[in-house]
């Protein structure tokens, strides 16, 4: 009886008709070449599918054979060769076995690359059935050392002496040369254990200088693992030849470079970095490994990124799909179809289902039955693979238990497709279930002080006792018990400094989960299970804040030029501006830092340094920063109170520098005047300064801002000495002469004259008359007449 066969790993069709031989014993003398046994040879591309577009360079496509074993003929130990032509070369050269649909091993086959030969020989098996006929196929390429143009390639297989025309291929010839920073290639070895795969990546085959190198090469695909021991990296030079790139001059660099490989913490690839090219190219070379069986036409997926010259990226991806010569591998095309159902047999929507491929463990779908109850997931290969319910509709049980699918029962259509029916979940009195309540600032702190209640249903009537009330504490939730329904939430009261935010309108699910029905468009409000987050935002609405300028008694002082920064400095344009009178300032400052400046002080005053002060959302002020020390070297004086800025200008008493010129008539300085300075407007108590002038030198004294009086306590000689003069000291250094004083000894006024800081005495020449005696006597001492 016919049936239809699969390929355990590596066979595409092999139909086998299994007929008892005699049991008469076959004696077999030596091994015997078969070659008439091929019965036709063919091209598909890579898929098994017609070949119907030209070919690349190292593009590979499937050569396939049909063979017929002659009954009884045939023995263990014979053969069959198959003879590439020279143009045609092996792909990969794995060799290949051939199998029936119960995993007897038929033939074996034998890929020589060197001498582009197949050859089968075949098992103790053949000696036993007979009717032995099936079809194979190994993945070959165009040779391109061979075939240098683009041109039509006749594909003639020999077989013995037989010449079998497989059919016409189109080579589209060497590409042109192209710009190459980084490409990832793969391939396999024959001679490589199950299962690895072989990875090649060229760096720099433009030879060009680049910075700073970095590879990072990572597979795409699950369950990949890379070979250490097998990393080897070459320095090489690069060259184009004949549309393929060439190194030459290799230098293994492995001892110099595995010390920098870093492996993936998973073990999927790895980070190495090269530096400076310098000129030079690179070539990598390591293996990796799956830790499951791939199987015929498995796609698995490697992205190699270089990164260089400080910014810049260059990727290569490589798609390897596996190939088992002689394999039965029909690609990703299979779909698994669900379709779920009541236990009336009526679609239900909303199930949520993972889709796992048993070989490797991998999710390769997650699906959402839709209204009709139907999902899918296609792009699949034949393998097997477990369907498992993650959630189920809403009032319905999840499955227990998986659903599996072999590759058997993919059909003809490549698909397969589950029926799954849920039993509806048995209603449940409504339990009351715990509702955790968070008040938050904008930083996610629970906050104290907000008063809340919440109302049964979806509006708020307030003649109706709340379902529960209470006012919220500093980092602390609060956990209701509330059965399953619709309520709403009203803040009667915000913390102090927060805005209140509107009714929210929320649903208490049967499984404890909460839902927002309502809420204001600018509130946040977050639904997590059984935890509503309700954020506060802060009050940012600008409040009433009183600055008052006082001195040193308290008293509000009027003139002070005063700017009021937003920010730590005093920066930019001022927010607001004035001139102190003798009422405190009231402004409406939203909350935030600002700086307090006082451009001018008023006359007699000293101005402060820039204070940076805080609104906060509650309306209180705060000073953050006293300012620096002022002209005395003293801190600011500056108090906050709840919304008062109280800033004290303390009484301009700094000394300030006159000078003194004790002059002639001449304007010459003059020496010998004996002088003295007294406080206030006459020459009494104490002098707070005293001194003799010198000639050519003037005096110069520091003097806090006042009245004094300038004393001349004697003259040089000479000179007359002036009487007193008063004079003001004022607070922009300058000085004044507020009374020039008596008539002096000739009844004239004292000369004085003031020139900023600067004030000059003049010292008048003494030529007033003088009483002088004139005697006349004799030796005895008596006066005589006559003279």
């Amino acid at each position: 009886m016919n049936k239809k066969i699969r390929s355990w790993i590596q066979i595409l069709i092999l139909c086998l008709g299994v007929i008892l031989q005699s049991f008469a014993p076959l004696t077999q003398v030596r091994a015997a070449e078969y070659n008439d046994v091929i019965t036709s040879v063919g091209v598909e591309n890579r898929s098994g599918e017609a070949l119907t577009q030209g070919l690349d360079i190292w593009q590979e496509f499937r050569l396939t054979a049909d063979f017929v074993l002659p009954d009884n003929t045939v023995h263990e130990g014979d053969t069959t060769t198959l003879q590439l032509p020279s143009e045609i070369t092996f792909s990969n050269s794995s060799d290949i076995e051939l199998r029936d649909a119960s995993n007897n091993l038929v033939a074996t086959g034998r890929l020589d690359a060197d001498s582009k030969t197949i050859t089968l020989t075949y098992t103790k098996f053949v000696e036993n059935n007979s009717g032995v006929r099936g079809k194979f196929f190994v993945y070959v390429r165009v040779d391109h050392d061979v075939v240098s143009e683009e041109k039509d390639v006749d594909v003639n297989v020999t077989v013995g002496h037989r010449v079998l025309f497989a059919g016409k291929i189109r080579y589209n010839g060497p590409p042109g040369k192209y710009d190459s920073k980084i490409e990832k290639s793969s391939f396999q070895f024959k001679d490589d254990e199950k299962n690895v795969i072989r990875y090649n990546i060229t760096v720099n085959r433009n030879m060009a200088n680049y910075s700073d190198v970095t590879i990072k090469d990572a597979f795409s695909s699950p369950n990949m693992t890379f070979l250490p021991d097998t990393f080897r990296i070459y320095k090489v030079n690069w060259s184009w030849n004949n549309g393929d790139w060439k190194w030459s001059d290799a230098q293994d660099m492995t001892e110099t470079f595995k010390n920098q490989l870093v492996v993936n913490a998973n073990g999927d690839g790895f980070t190495l970095p090269l530096g400076d090219t310098n000129g030079f190219g690179y070539m990598i070379e390591y293996r990796a490994k799956a830790n499951y069986d791939l199987v015929d036409g498995e796609e698995i997926t490697n992205v190699a990124n270089m990164s260089y010259n400080g910014s810049e990226n260059e990727q290569s991806t490589s798609t390897r799909t596996y190939q088992i010569a002689g394999g039965v591998a029909e690609g990703y095309v299979f779909t698994i179809k669900i379709h779920k159902v009541d236990e009336a047999g009526q679609p239900l929507q909303g199930a949520v289902f993972e889709v796992i491929r048993d070989r490797n463990q991998a999710v390769v779908g997650r699906l959402t039955t839709g209204p009709d109850g139907n999902a899918s997931v296609g792009r699949l290969l034949r393998d097997n693979y477990t369907i498992r319910e993650v959630t189920a509709p809403f009032g319905y049980d999840k499955l227990t238990e998986d659903i599996k699918i072999s590759p058997d029962e993919f059909g003809s259509d490549k698909s397969v497709e589950r029926r799954i029916e849920n039993k509806k979940t048995p209603p449940k009195t409504p339990t009351e279930k715990e509702i955790t309540f968070k008040k938050v600032d904008p930083n996610g702190k629970e906050i104290p002080g907000a008063e809340l209640k919440i109302y049964s249903g979806d509006t708020v009537n307030l003649e109706e006792a709340p379902v529960a009330d209470w006012t919220t504490v500093a980092d602390a939730s609060k956990v209701i018990k509330l059965a399953p329904g619709t309520y709403t939430l009203r803040e009667f009261d915000a913390p102090e400094g927060y805005q209140i935010v509107g009714d929210i309108t929320f649903t208490v699910n049967a499984d404890g989960s909460t839902t927002i029905k309502n809420k204001g468009a600018d509130d946040t409000v977050l639904a997590a299970g059984p935890v509503l987050t309700i954020t506060d935002k802060e009050d940012t609405s600008p409040k009433p804040i009183t600055f008052s300028k006082v001195n040193l008694g308290g008293n509000e002082i009027a003139g002070a030029q005063i700017k009021i920064y937003k920010g730590d400095k005093a920066e930019g344009t001022a927010v607001e501006s004035w001139t102190s009178t003798d009422q405190p300032k009231q402004l409406n400052l939203e909350p935030g830092i600002y700086t307090f400046h006082e451009e001018a002080a008023p006359t007699g005053y000293l101005k402060v340094t820039d204070i940076t002060f805080q609104v906060k959302p509650n309306g209180t002020v705060e000073v953050t920063k006293v300012g620096e020390k002022d002209s005395k070297g003293e801190d600011n004086r500056v108090v906050a109170q709840n919304s008062t800025l109280t800033v004290t200008d303390k009484d301009d008493d700094v000394a300030r520098k006159i000078t003194f010129s004790k002059i002639s008539l001449g304007g010459v300085e003059i020496a010998g005047a004996q002088i003295k300075i007294f406080k206030g407007d006459k020459a009494e108590g104490t002098a707070v300064e005293s001194w003799t002038s010198e000639a050519g030198k003037s005096k110069e004294l520091s003097l806090a801002p006042g009245t004094y009086t300038f004393h001349e306590e004697a003259a040089p000689t000479g000179y007359l000495k002036v009487t007193d003069i008063t004079f003001q000291v004022n607070y922009d250094g300058t000085v004044k002469v507020t009374n020039v004083g008596t008539k002096d000894a000739k009844g004239e006024d004292n000369t004085v004259v003031t020139d900023g800081s600067t004030i000059k005495v003049t010292d008048k020449d003494d030529d007033s008359p003088r009483k002088i005696t004139f005697s006349k006597v004799s030796l005895g001492g008596t006066e005589i007449a006559g003279a």
